[in-house]
């Protein structure tokens, strides 16, 4: 017969092993349910990333359609022929296209002669060699860069940039020879660098792309992206009047008649935003809230040329699904309203 001590200790190593079975149990459920949390959890921000890239991509359609519309008015003759914020295009900036506090869609479409364009400080060389530097176009483009350099941030002998050095170095970049501005082999500076590369000798395709550039780094490089860009690829350096910012309009230089040119003063600049805010800028001012560019600067000629229409635009879609967002930058070209073109695309 088996004492009564040892039934209650036979009973207490089984409600030990009870018990590590329950909790074992439990923690397996606990782990498992959690592991089909996260599964779900992941599953759903997919999903939700992937209607929020396709509900992007639609916007830039839509964006394709509007510039397509803008052609259409002016056919029409309802529009000044003038690209400007009070375009079809440029009404739905920061606008939101869709009523459901769940999802959202921003579209912003700029135009890409707001900018200036580092492209169009070259001129296509002859016999068919590709682009060479316009000695006129370097000297203001080395303008360019002295202006941007003075207004960045820090003392003056902490930004030690030869503007003049830059400039040639960017056309050295891009031209069709091998020889330096200053001479010598264009590529010796790169071929020191690990790893070794050559300058590719075509256009610009990024604003990033310069700080492969020998004398140009990240803060000089961030600090001309609000002014530059490199669209279109091939092409002049004009300016719209209608939709350039305050800072890219005091790049400009003006040479009033048998005076030395000079950049835009803040009254100029001044003239040009009030003249915006009361309607356009066009050629004349034979439409109806057209301020013309005589009117401004009277036997004064700018430089960049200066220009009220655009065939480049950069379109930026911002899409949100409940917590997710996705953004798809493209670069549009309507030159062929029939074959829109894009020069670029981009997912962030």
């Amino acid at each position: 017969m088996t004492p009564p001590t040892a039934h209650r200790r036979h009973e207490g190593v089984v409600l030990l092993v009870v018990l590590f079975f329950v909790l074992l149990l439990s923690s397996s459920i606990a782990t498992f349910l959690r592991r089909v949390a996260v599964d779900a959890g992941v599953a759903t921000n997919r999903d939700r990333a992937r209607q929020a890239e396709a509900l992007a991509r639609g916007g830039v359609r839509l964006a394709q359609v509007l510039l397509l519309e803008d052609l259409r008015l002016r056919q029409g003759q309802s529009v000044p022929q003038v690209d400007s914020p009070h375009s079809v295009w440029g009404r739905v900036a920061g606008v939101d296209l869709i009523d459901d506090p769940d999802v959202s869609l921003v579209l912003d479409i700029e135009d890409a002669a707001a900018r200036i364009n580092l492209n169009g400080f070259l001129k296509q060389g002859t016999g068919g060699q590709g682009p060479g530097a316009d000695p006129a176009k370097t000297a203001l483009l080395a303008q360019l860069l002295a202006g941007v350099i003075a207004a960045m941030p820090g003392k003056s002998d902490e930004k030690r940039y030869d503007p003049a050095e830059l400039a040639a170095n960017l056309i050295d970049w891009v031209d069709a020879d091998d020889v330096r501005q200053s001479g010598g082999p264009e590529d010796e500076p790169y071929l020191r660098r690990d790893p070794p590369y050559r300058p590719p000798n075509r256009p610009l395709l990024s604003v990033d792309e310069l700080r492969m550039i020998d004398g140009f780094d990240g803060p000089l490089v961030e600090a001309l992206r609000p002014y530059v860009t490199v669209f279109p690829l091939v092409g002049d350096a004009a300016i719209n009047l209608n939709t350039a910012p305050p800072w890219v309009l005091a790049q400009i230089q003006v040479s009033p008649a048998a005076s030395e040119a000079r950049p835009l003063q803040e009254d100029d600049v001044k003239r040009i935003l009030d003249a915006r805010d009361a309607g356009m800028i066009c050629s004349s001012n034979a439409q109806p809230g057209c301020t013309s560019l005589g009117d401004l600067f009277q036997n004064q000629t700018l430089q960049p040329a200066v220009t009220f229409t655009s065939s480049v635009f950069v379109v930026r879609a911002r899409a949100r699904v409940v917590d997710v967002e996705r953004t798809v930058e493209a670069v549009i070209d309507r030159s062929k309203p029939s074959e829109m073109v894009r020069l670029a695309w981009r997912v962030d």
